[in-house]
């Protein structure tokens, strides 16, 4: 996934939640039609926001993962390195 995509699923999550903050301060339904398709219509908006956090997640997990691997190999790999200045 590129930064640019990753960015505008981060940007859909801010969208989603502003948009769930929204629903929540609506009056309240009045009749159960009118409730069932509040409640339907803040689902899907749970649901997209779900899926984007998991695929999110996943995409971190992955970059985590070769962040390990970078750390392993550049400092644990028993070679000796530059010192570095530490100011």
């Amino acid at each position: 996934m590129t930064r640019d995509e990753k960015i505008e699923l981060i940007q859909r999550v801010l969208g989603l939640k502003h948009k769930l903050k929204v629903h929540d301060s609506m009056k309240s339904p009045e009749t159960h039609e009118e409730l069932s398709a509040s409640l339907f219509s803040r689902w899907e908006l749970e649901d997209e926001l779900k899926a984007i956090e998991s695929l999110l997640e996943q995409e971190r997990h992955i970059c985590v993962q070769a962040k390990i691997k970078q750390v392993e190999t550049d400092y644990l790999s028993g070679q000796p390195r530059a010192k570095t200045k530490v100011k």
